[in-house]
C-alpha cells in the first residue's frame, strides 16, 4: 500500500512539473499551472510524504526495485517543487521583505471585508461607465486628503471592476482612496476606446477627488495585464495621440506614479514571444485573433504594423513619462521578461524614474493568490513605491 500511494504521488508530482514547464495546451491548463506554482509548498509536503512512503517500501525486497524507481522520481519532483519558493525567498531577502508562512494559505483575492460605493463616471455611446470607490477601514477624521489610486482590471470584456477586491481594500488601508474602474474592453477595431475611457476616468477622479477625501494633485494609476497596458497608454500618451472618451470633463492630469503588472509593452512584430506561448496552439492563435479584432487589421499588413505600434506603450516613452513600477513574473506565459526589461531600458534612456520588480518562477495573474510569496513581496515593494511617489 505504501508503494502504491507513493507511486500515485510521484505521478501527480511529475504531472505538475510537466504542466508548469511545457506550453499549456489551453487556458485551463495554464490556470492549473498557475495554481501549482502559487501553492508549491503544498506540493513540497506531498513530495516529502511520497519520499517517506517510497523509503518504507524499500524495506520489503519484493518491492525494492519499484520503490527505488518511485523514490527517484519523487526526489526529482521534490527538488523541482523547492525551486519556486526558494527563488522567491531569495528575491524577498534582496528587497528586504519578510515572508510569512501563516499568511501563505490566506486564500484568494476575490473577496474582502467591505463593500465599495459604485458611481457612474461617464456615459459613452449610450453605455454607462462605472467605478468602485474603496475607502480605508479607519473612518476617523483626516487631517489632510489621501492620495488617489485608480485601479484598472485586466481580463476580458465580461470582467467587471474590482476583480480582486482584497487588493483594493489593502491599497485603501495603506492610505489611499481607491477608484477601481470599468471600461469598454477594446471594441472591434476601436482599441483607442479603452485607453480613452481610462483618460475619462482619470479626468473624473481629478474633478471629484475632493468629494471622497482624496487629493486631486496626488493620483497614481495601476493596472494588471490588459489593465497595465491601459494604465501606460493613458498616462504616457497625449490627448492628440489618444483622445479621452469624454473631453467635456477636461484634460486628464499628469499623474504621480504608474504601476503596470505583467503588462505587454510592445505589440509590434519585434516583440519577444515567450517560448511556452509560441508553442501553445490553444492560446497563441487565440491571442493573435484577439489582436486582429482589436486593431481591425489583418496580421502582416502595413496597417496592422502601424496600429500595433500605436498600441505599444513603448511608442509613447518620453522624458515626461511618469515614474513607473513594472511588476513582472519571470515564468509568465503571456509576457516576456525580455520585453519588460527592454521597456525599462527605454525608460532609462529617456531619464524616466522607474523600477522593475522581477519575480522568479511566477506566472501571469499571480496576484489572484493573496497569500502567495510573490504577492507578499509585491505588496511590500508596491507600498514603498507609492509612498515615495505620492507623499507631499
Amino acid at each position: 500500500m505504501a508503494v502504491v500511494v507513493a507511486a500515485l504521488i510521484a505521478a501527480v508530482l511529475a504531472g505538475a512539473v510537466v504542466l508548469v514547464l511545457l506550453p499549456p495546451p489551453s487556458y485551463t491548463a495554464w490556470q492549473y499551472a498557475l495554481l501549482v506554482l502559487e501553492f508549491a509548498l503544498l506540493f513540497i509536503a506531498l513530495a516529502v510524504l511520497g519520499v517517506a512512503l517510497a523509503l518504507l517500501g524499500l524495506r520489503w525486497s519484493r518491492w525494492r526495485r519499484t520503490s527505488a524507481t518511485v523514490l527517484g522520481v519523487t526526489v526529482v519532483a521534490l527538488v523541482a517543487t523547492l525551486v519556486p519558493p526558494v527563488s522567491l525567498w531569495t528575491t524577498a531577502r534582496h528587497h528586504d521583505v519578510s515572508l510569512s508562512l501563516p499568511d501563505y494559505l490566506a486564500g484568494f483575492s476575490d473577496s474582502t471585508d467591505r463593500t465599495p460605493e459604485t458611481v457612474r463616471y461617464a456615459t459613452v455611446d449610450g453605455e454607462d461607465l462605472v467605478l468602485d470607490v474603496w475607502q480605508p477601514a479607519d473612518e476617523s477624521p483626516r487631517d489632510e486628503p489621501l492620495p488617489a489610486l485608480i485601479n484598472i482590471h485586466g481580463g476580458a470584456e465580461d470582467y467587471p471592476q474590482s476583480m480582486f477586491p482584497r487588493w483594493d481594500t489593502w491599497l485603501a488601508d495603506q492610505g489611499h482612496v481607491v477608484f477601481d474602474i470599468d471600461y469598454r474592453f477594446f471594441p472591434d477595431g476601436e482599441w483607442q476606446s479603452s485607453p480613452g475611457d481610462v483618460k475619462c476616468a482619470l479626468a473624473w477622479v481629478h474633478r471629484h477627488a475632493a468629494d471622497y477625501g482624496a487629493a486631486p494633485d496626488r493620483i497614481a494609476v495601476a493596472g494588471a495585464s490588459a489593465g497595465g497596458l491601459l494604465a501606460l497608454l493613458a498616462t504616457y500618451s497625449t490627448s492628440e495621440q489618444i483622445p479621452s472618451s469624454c473631453p467635456e470633463l477636461g484634460e486628464p492630469p499628469r499623474v504621480g506614479a504608474v504601476v503596470a503588472w505583467y503588462t505587454a509593452t510592445d505589440a509590434t512584430e519585434t516583440a519577444v514571444i515567450p517560448w511556452r506561448l509560441a508553442h501553445s496552439s490553444g492560446i497563441g492563435a487565440d491571442l493573435e485573433r484577439q489582436q486582429e479584432r482589436m486593431t481591425g487589421a489583418a496580421a502582416g499588413t502595413d496597417e496592422a504594423h502601424r496600429l500595433n505600434r500605436a498600441l505599444s506603450p513603448l511608442t509613447y516613452v518620453t522624458p515626461q513619462s511618469p515614474p513607473t513600477l513594472l511588476i513582472q513574473g519571470e515564468h509568465d506565459v503571456f509576457v516576456s521578461t525580455d520585453d519588460t526589461h527592454a521597456f525599462a531600458a527605454a525608460l532609462g534612456r529617456a531619464g524616466v524614474e522607474h523600477r522593475v520588480l522581477s519575480l522568479p518562477w511566477t506566472e501571469h495573474m499571480f496576484d489572484l493568490n493573496w497569500g502567495g510569496f510573490a504577492s507578499q513581496v509585491t505588496r511590500d515593494v508596491l507600498a514603498r513605491f507609492l509612498a515615495e511617489r505620492l507623499r507631499r
